[in-house]
């Protein structure tokens, strides 16, 4: 799986042009339904193509857009190494793939800016997890979510503990132990040594392996440090418990999970029951998360109105603006138009028409890069129901106009 944190959100969030194309679709991991994959993934080329051709893009044009991605096609090993879902990202110049643990809807869309919306479960504080899985055999890093768990395998993280743990497990020695002394003279007065026998110190024999132990989880502990450093979702670790509590010791990951642990041994879990186990660590963690902001919103809606709003054609310049504070928008839906910033106007369609972009991604966006909380929720979360809701940092007196 490829690992997508904040940082590539933030950076795909960042570029805009003439032409960007989001593709998403749902992924099989199974070998029974990987052509299922394949045809998915024609039928969004196909879709783009024609949106493409009604935007009157000449056919070597598209050809050219499109050709990394339809090279994908020919590539079974690509097909081979899925997670949940397939999130491509393209434009006259680049063409970029992620296999992501989130299943998602099977939509194509060309707008000016990258469609990034289905992205924000990944990142946010109220959904996303990582699980470190520690086994004698092996060490992996997996990011989760809700819906499902996936290796990282851009994670370069050391995986020779085979030594570490054998060494740390060896019983102590049986048996005597030879120690020469010296001393400074014979009974006859000549200089001489002799042998004690005795048995060593069952504490000096432990000290080495399990220091070698500790040391190989602090290579570990910083390696996953550099990935994951900069993100506030949990760290759940997996493994034996005997081994567990000395990777605490070293840990400088801010977020472990200290209550709890995936006891056993990883590798004899799938990665079903690896989802399972590990999202029973971190519900209840995640869950307090989401409802202590969904609280926020609901308390300053109802005794301070000026700084929450389900107002649409408010929250949607106030995004813009960087004056939205945590934003609530639902997974799955979409409101199709445009706002201009110098007339302050939201247009919106009831479909797509040319120019018209997604404005529950546009605020989402602007939301995200102005440093706000995005909660990108199902229609049965949202607060109250609410088909948009926000809290804002500072009141204000300005509300976008309303035009079809």
């Amino acid at each position: 799986m490829d690992l997508f944190n904040r940082g590539e959100l933030k950076r795909l969030a960042q570029l805009d042009g003439d032409l960007c194309i989001s593709l998403y679709m749902p992924t099989h991991r199974f070998r029974s339904d990987w052509s299922q994959n394949t045809t998915r993934f024609k039928n969004l080329l196909r879709d783009v193509r024609d949106q493409l051709r009604e935007q009157e893009y000449r056919e070597s044009a598209i050809d050219d857009i499109l050709g990394e991605a339809r090279q994908l096609l020919d590539r079974p090993g690509f097909w081979r190494g899925l997670s949940e879902g397939l999130a491509a990202f393209l434009t006259t110049d680049t063409s970029e793939f992620y296999r992501l643990p989130l299943p998602f809807d099977e939509v194509a869309i060309v707008e000016d800016r990258f469609h990034l919306k289905p992205l924000f479960p990944l990142i946010a504080s109220n959904n996303q997890y990582y699980l470190l899985a520690l086994s004698q055999n092996d060490v992996r890093l997996y990011q989760g979510t809700h819906q499902a768990i996936s290796e990282v395998e851009a994670a370069e993280i050391p995986s020779d503990i085979v030594s570490a743990v054998q060494q740390y497990d060896a019983p102590p020695e049986q048996g005597t132990q030879s120690h020469t002394e010296a001393t400074p003279t014979s009974p006859d007065g000549s200089d001489a040594s002799h042998m004690r026998h005795g048995h060593g110190s069952s504490e000096d024999q432990s000290r080495e392996p399990k220091d070698q132990l500790k040391r190989f989880f602090r290579r570990i502990d910083e390696s996953v440090t550099d990935y994951i450093g900069g993100e506030d979702a949990p760290l759940v670790l997996a493994g034996v418990s005997e081994y567990l509590p000395l990777y605490k010791g070293v840990n400088s990951f801010p977020h472990l999970v200290e209550s709890d642990i995936v006891a056993g041994n990883p590798e004899q879990l799938d990665p079903e029951d690896l989802h399972r186990e590990a999202w029973s660590v971190v519900e209840s963690v995640l869950e307090s998360v989401q409802q202590e902001e969904l609280d926020r919103f609901e308390d300053l809606y109802y005794e301070n109105a000026d700084l929450a709003s389900d107002d649409f054609h408010e929250i949607i310049p106030a995004c813009a603006y960087g004056r939205v504070d945590a934003l609530f928008v639902p997974r799955g839906q979409y409101r199709w138009g445009r706002f201009d910033p110098e007339s302050n106007t939201v247009r919106v369609h009831d479909s797509q028409e040319p120019g018209d972009g997604d404005l529950l991604n546009y605020a989402a966006l602007k939301s995200y890069l102005s440093g706000a909380a995005v909660h990108v929720l199902s229609p049965e979360e949202m607060p109250g129901g609410r088909s948009v809701a926000a809290v804002f940092r500072y009141e204000a007196d300005v509300t976008a106009t309303e035009t079809n």
